[in-house]
């Protein structure tokens, strides 16, 4: 285990000198928006969830939260034990991570493991699909995602959070607790927040049925623990000037609950994993200058480092580490870059918007015993979007970047020695135009079309994975064209209605191809694949969404996606890890001033979990109650289950998620 947990107590001291703030104001400096000539964000562009959301579904991570969201559905467990999510059938490869508009998606995958993200701090999330603003940057092929962090208003204000786990019997499954702090002062202001966050293991559903390496009960290997602080300080001399420097370090351990399904392949071939540590450290400089009335000039500069460990062990005693394929692998990866953004009122119908991105990935990796391999990635924008008014009510949106990727470094190991792979280099354009007619202050509807591309990573040029797969230096960006047409609004003085439907035309998508002979991957290779530019993919759906105040005491919200994706290359390659249809819904009663309960529920419907179809996550639904009590301004508590109805259900088949669990918060602000 990593040592730094043994410092426990000192943290958690820390944490408590911090107990100041925490009103959820946006800090608006790390958004990401398109604006109409009015300064208005366009609602069509951008879903989002806020602080208050969260934390009133208890969603403690970034891919829970995201879950309440249509479009979006959550991928939890897998052989990494990682929380992934896709955005309309695109991953978190297509669909890259920001924090206040940084970059922080990790260099080897452009994965995030979204399960290590808690929402303590931050304000809301932003998410774009398909329709993105480009002065995001690259990879956007599917939208973006944007962790804005908070804003102090007042001279101090502050919360502090301590919450408890129980599984099923009631017995402790861990704890959490968390401190946000912050004052503004005028010409200046500061920032800070902490978290720890501890789950030993969790139990499994009484109706789980015990499998080779699972029987049932507690599930082995379960465990995570995450820490974090957030620090900001923030000068803002004049109105429209502020500068800001930001830190964040977040450090976890985790365990890789093994394969716990019916397939033989992956009960013979089953993982037995413990990540010592998964370490992220962020540290970024925002600016906004006023230039004269109409202009400002944006800054972003950062460094971003990501450091994990994974110890492979024979069987579930982890004790016995295994020889091969590696007993114990390190990544150590960082990120440097900085970006630009030049936003001008051409005239007062129009608003013009220039950025310029560079980005320089690093990634260094090496299994014990072997010498570190170097890889080395700079990546480029140049970008302009514009928004003018054509007539009353009506805005058109348009833009445009290109994007470019070089390979600086790429090594690799063969025959004991250290030598260089293929280099390569590839760009894209990345034109978008959309439509916005503002039928009221409070309705739109919009027509958007845009041409997204996403490098392939260091990881889909370069990776052996384990001596299965031949490297592919030469692959190409992956290209999708998105449609989309959307409404929303009141539709009455009580509800509110949402609604799109979008096609996305997706090409060069990357895939497995299987090799002969498979010998082409080593002697003792059973199997050899390598990734190729062959696929074309289709993707068709539709969201809807409504909120309604039924009385006074009474609200309730829902949203259904329904998605069809279709392999149109090859057929006989399934795609993996996303339902065809999703459903989340709510109801909120104010039982009296002090007293409220939320009832929520979701439902999926089956995926797939290979791409040859043997293995399927079946479809389930999952119900949720809680309660919260407000003793005054200051104290409130609440208390909830989870899995109410103790469902045995997956994300990913073979890796079942926690069966009814109940939980306890208590919170004070001041």
């Amino acid at each position: 285990m990593n040592k730094n947990w043994t410092a426990k107590p000192l943290w958690l001291a820390c944490m408590l000198a911090l107990a100041t703030s925490a009103s959820a104001e946006t800090f608006t400096l790390g958004e990401v928006q398109v604006t109409a000539p009015g300064a208005d964000t366009l609602s069509g562009t951008t879903t989002t969830v806020d602080q208050e959301e969260m934390r009133a579904f208890n969603r403690e991570t970034v891919g829970k939260a995201l879950n309440v969201l249509p479009g979006i559905t959550t991928t939890e467990g897998g052989g990494r034990n990682e929380q992934m999510i896709n955005v309309r059938g695109f991953d978190l490869r297509q669909v890259p991570v920001f924090v206040d508009g940084i970059p922080v998606y990790v260099s080897y995958d452009g994965y995030v493991d979204l399960g290590r993200f808690n929402t303590f701090d931050l304000a809301a999330i932003d998410v774009s699909k398909g329709f993105s603003s480009v002065l995001y940057g690259p990879n956007a092929l599917g939208g973006a995602i944007n962790l804005v962090s908070r804003k102090p208003t007042k001279e101090l204000e502050g919360d502090v959070t301590a919450g408890l786990y129980l599984n099923r019997n009631l017995a402790s499954n861990g704890y959490h607790t968390d401190v946000n702090g912050g004052g503004n002062h005028g010409t200046w202001y500061w920032q800070t927040g902490a978290s720890y966050l501890d789950k030993n293991q969790y139990k499994l559903s009484g109706d789980f049925s015990p499998t080779r390496w699972e029987n049932g009960g507690y599930r082995d290997n379960s465990y995570n623990r995450d820490k974090k602080i957030n620090l900001k300080l923030g000068w803002t001399p004049q109105v429209g000037d502020e500068y800001t420097v930001n830190y964040i370090n977040q450090q976890g351990t985790k365990g890789t609950p093994v394969y716990a399904g019916t397939d033989a392949a992956s009960t013979t071939s089953a993982r037995f994993w413990q990540w010592p540590y998964w370490d992220k450290e962020s540290l970024y400089l925002i600016s906004r200058t006023g230039i004269g009335d109409a202009s400002y000039l944006k800054v972003r500069a950062y460094y971003d480092k990501f450091k994990n460990s994974i110890t492979n062990f024979t069987n579930t005693n982890y004790t016995t580490l295994k020889a091969t394929p590696f007993y114990q692998s390190w990544y150590d990866d960082y990120s440097y870059g900085a970006s630009t953004e030049f936003g001008t009122k051409l005239s007062s119908d129009n608003t013009l918007k220039l950025a310029a991105h560079i980005k320089e990935d690093i990634h260094r990796e090496h299994n014990q015993g072997n010498p570190i391999q170097n890889f080395k990635d700079q990546t480029t924008s140049l970008g302009v979007e514009d928004t003018q008014r054509l007539i009353d009510k009506l805005d058109l949106v348009s833009g445009i970047s290109r994007d470019a990727r070089d390979t600086k470094q790429a090594e690799n190991y063969v025959s004991s020695k250290i030598v260089d792979f293929q280099k390569d280099n590839t760009s894209a354009w990345n034109p978008q135009v959309g439509l916005f007619y503002h039928v009221s202050t409070t309705n739109e509807v919009h027509a958007t079309v845009s041409r997204k591309s996403r490098f392939p990573t260091i990881k889909d040029r370069y990776s052996y994975r384990m001596g299965t797969a031949i490297p592919n230096a030469s692959l190409n960006p992956e290209k999708s064209t998105n449609y989309e047409i959307g409404a929303s609004g009141l539709v009455a003085a009580s509800t509110r209605l949402s609604a799109a439907v979008f096609y996305y035309d997706i090409q060069d998508m990357m895939q497995s191809v299987a090799i002969t002979p498979v010998t082409l991957c080593g002697n003792a290779a059973t199997t050899c694949t390598q990734m190729q530019n062959i696929g074309k993919v289709q993707t068709k759906g539709a969201e809807l969404g409504i909120l309604n105040t039924l009385t006074e005491a009474i609200e309730i919200g829902a949203n259904f996606t329904l998605l069809n994706r279709k392999n149109v290359t090859s057929p006989s390659i399934i795609l993996t890890d996303v339902p065809n249809r999703k459903l989340f819904a709510y109801t909120k009663w104010q039982a009296s001033a002090p007293l409220s309960v939320l009832a929520s529920v979701e439902a999926n419907s089956s995926r797939f979990s290979s791409s040859d179809g043997k293995r399927i996550a079946g479809g389930f639904g999952v119900a949720n109650l809680k309660s919260t009590y407000q003793f005054n301004q200051a104290w409130s508590a609440e208390i909830g289950v989870n899995n109410l109805l103790d469902r045995n259900y997956m994300l990913f088949e073979g890796y079942p998620l926690e069966g009814r669990n109940y939980f306890a918060n208590a919170t004070m602000k001041f």
